[in-house]
């Protein structure tokens, strides 16, 4: 029911609504309400059913056309717009749907003329995508994934090793796939201090997924603590049955879509693209079981050049501006209400101030004795 409520909506606003809907947004964008829009894209069927039936005509309507799904707060402020397309990643990838990058390209352009947004992001795979594949340069106005993701994994494994109880080197940490992304995290994470290993693997022509050595693996997996995952969908992951080949006590940080079936395994999985700053949610909530609180790692370098007005050179000043802007992982739990926070903190202060009152009584019932 939920579900239908959903898709009513969408496509009461995307076709009923639709130029009413772009005059709001200009009118809006007027007053330098919209710092960022931000483009996203369904990884299987089922998150695509969750904003469009599965009817052709409308999915050849909406393809390449970027449609509004929903806002990105600040509390009770919008911030940016998120928008949707229909496309997944592979049909984006292949040269023949070209001209559908293009399109996608060019509205999302004309979107942040209209709503006035200071930059455009690009969800998962679509940043490489888009300029691996189609030559189109991942330079301001847009944003990829990239620094994202690896904030949101090294602040995973970090939470996870303090939760373990271990110093980064002490920590085994085994990376499974993951090709670019893998390499960089192998680079970070190295100079952080963990104790790495690198799982390599091998595709066919398929798109199937195998393992480079099996042995090998067995030898890599037999004793380690974290497992970040990186392989394209949680299947591959499965169909290597790399969860008969780590100790039970081991923790997975998933970053696969559709992700890890989690019940089907004994060993724990959280989800490694997701983190959260107090105040900033999405609105509508994302398909694919996002929480309220949780925020696509793959939206931090739009989110954080819209709210600081620079674009960092390297992922060291990327790191140095999101814990300066209070972004975490969102491992560790959804952040107390503003109320909460401010409550405790009076408390605390409450406490100073009759600590120091105290003790300035005390000294002075002291030189009043003195004195006599």
């Amino acid at each position: 029911m939920k579900r239908y409520l959903r898709q009513f909506t969408f496509l009461t606003y995307a076709l009923v609504l639709r130029w009413p809907i772009w005059l709001l947004l200009w009118f809006v964008g007027r007053f330098g309400i919209f710092k960022t829009i931000f483009l996203i894209y369904p990884t299987d069927s089922s998150e695509c059913l969750d904003f469009c039936p599965n009817i052709s005509r409308l999915r050849r309507f909406f393809s390449g056309r970027p449609t509004p799904a929903g806002l990105i707060m600040n509390g009770w402020l919008p911030v940016g717009l998120y928008l949707v397309v229909p496309n997944p990643a592979l049909e984006l990838m292949r040269k023949k749907n070209r001209s559908i990058v293009h399109d996608i390209v060019r509205r999302m352009l004309w979107i942040k003329k209209l709503t006035g947004a200071r930059t455009i992001g690009l969800a998962g795979q679509l940043g490489p995508i888009f300029e691996k594949r189609h030559g189109i340069p991942m330079e301001p106005p847009f944003y990829a994934s990239t620094y994202g993701n690896i904030f949101s994994i090294q602040e995973a494994v970090r939470h996870l090793s303090e939760t373990l109880d271990k110093r980064p080197w002490q920590a085994s940490v085994a990376i499974l796939g993951g090709g670019e992304l893998g390499e960089q995290l192998e680079e970070h994470l190295g100079k952080d201090g963990y104790n790495l290993k690198m799982v390599n693997v091998r595709y066919t022509r398929k798109g199937d997924v195998k393992l480079a050595d099996e042995a090998e693996t067995d030898r890599q997996l037999h004793d380690v603590d974290l497992v970040i995952n990186l392989l394209p969908r949680g299947i591959d992951f499965m169909a290597c049955r790399l969860h008969e080949r780590m100790p039970n006590s081991a923790t997975i940080i998933d970053f696969s879509r559709p992700q890890i079936p989690a019940d089907a395994i004994s060993q724990k999985v959280v989800m490694g693209n997701r983190v959260q700053r107090r105040g900033i949610h999405f609105f509508m909530k994302l398909p694919g079981g996002w929480k309220r609180h949780e925020l696509p790692a793959c939206s931090m370098p739009c989110l954080l050049a819209s709210l600081t007005g620079q674009t960092a050179n390297n992922l060291s000043e990327f790191r140095i501006v999101a814990r300066q802007m209070a972004f975490q992982t969102a491992l560790t739990g959804a952040p107390a209400p503003l109320h909460t926070v401010m409550r405790l903190r009076l408390r605390k202060f409450a406490e100073e101030i009759g600590i120091v009152t105290g003790f300035a009584l005390f000294i002075l019932k002291n030189r009043l004795a003195t004195t006599r």
